[in-house]
């Protein structure tokens, strides 16, 4: 059977599996099966970027060129990464309309710059961004390296000129940070390699945004408390202990905190990912 013609304003399961597959792309969108503005817009993007007619529709000549993408990374699906994406710069009509440019989230952040990329807690800076920033940028961008805290604030204003596409964020994205916190999130969660994917894209979520460390900052204060405690779960196999962990973590942030709403969401993505492997290891019958 033919792959149906989608258009805007469709609503079915047909639009999220080209959402899906648009995200194999950068286009970060929440797979809901809604044909909204967002996904119009990512069609043309993904059209123009491809050499194909600016149709603004799903066609056959779109579906062909959307199943020929690769996964965006081996380790953890396509949902996983464009969560992770979203989470990260909050869409990509806000990234192109204010983190394209440098931003300081604040708090004891660095100069942020692409998909939550912090130079404040980078070593790598260049060889991470090589191809992808002119030198001329590079150079802008090197003094803020380990700067973090307050002293990275005028950073915002001074690196106000430079702009990144959102195409040389995301291949940054996928080819250095995404597998450097994959990796990271590995060695941390002993026992991860044992998760559901989509799970294990959860960790990685946590780690892109808080790191790896287990031990209080300052000592005493409890602050990493939820961290040991998923790491202590995950080690044991107890991966039912994990979404419960993840929501205790909001006591760290104001309510209005846009991390406590990101706990959430890991919470939930991560028990429909134990959910999806146990449907799909049951026994038919």
């Amino acid at each position: 059977m033919a792959d149906p013609v989608l258009r805007p304003n469709d609503n079915n399961p047909s639009v999220a599996e080209a959402q899906d597959l648009l995200n194999r792309d950068g286009a970060i969108l929440d797979a809901d099966g809604s044909f909204g503005p967002g996904t119009a817009s990512a069609v043309r993007e993904f059209q123009g970027f491809h050499h194909l007619p600016l149709t603004g529709i799903v066609d056959a000549a779109t579906w062909q060129a959307l199943r020929a993408l690769p996964e965006p990374s081996p380790d953890i699906p396509t949902r996983s990464v464009a969560f992770i994406g979203r989470e990260e710069v909050g869409g990509r009509d806000y990234y192109d309309r204010v983190v394209s440019r440098p931003t300081w989230p604040g708090g004891d952040s660095g100069v942020t710059i692409g998909i939550g990329y912090d130079l404040g807690y980078q070593s790598n800076f260049e060889a991470d961004w090589a191809g992808f920033l002119s030198a001329q940028q590079i150079a802008a961008l090197r003094p803020w390296v380990g700067i973090k805290g307050a002293p990275a604030e005028p950073g915002k204003a001074t690196l106000a000129a430079i702009s990144i596409p959102w195409r040389a964020a995301w291949t940054a994205f996928i080819r250095r940070t995404l597998p450097q916190n994959v990796t990271l999130t590995r060695n941390t969660f002993t026992n991860s390699s044992a998760l559901p994917p989509v799970c294990l894209g959860v960790l990685v979520s946590l780690i892109y945004n808080r790191g790896a460390a287990m031990s209080d900052s300052p000592p005493g204060s409890g602050n990493r408390t939820e961290m040991r405690e998923i790491r202590d779960a995950i080690a044991a196999g107890q991966f039912d202990m994990v979404p419960g962990f993840l929501r205790s973590m909001k006591r760290l942030w104001a309510p209005t905190s846009g991390l406590v709403g990101r706990r959430e969401r890991e919470a939930v993505l991560f028990e429909q990912g134990l959910a999806q492997e146990r449907a799909a290891t049951r026994p038919s019958g």
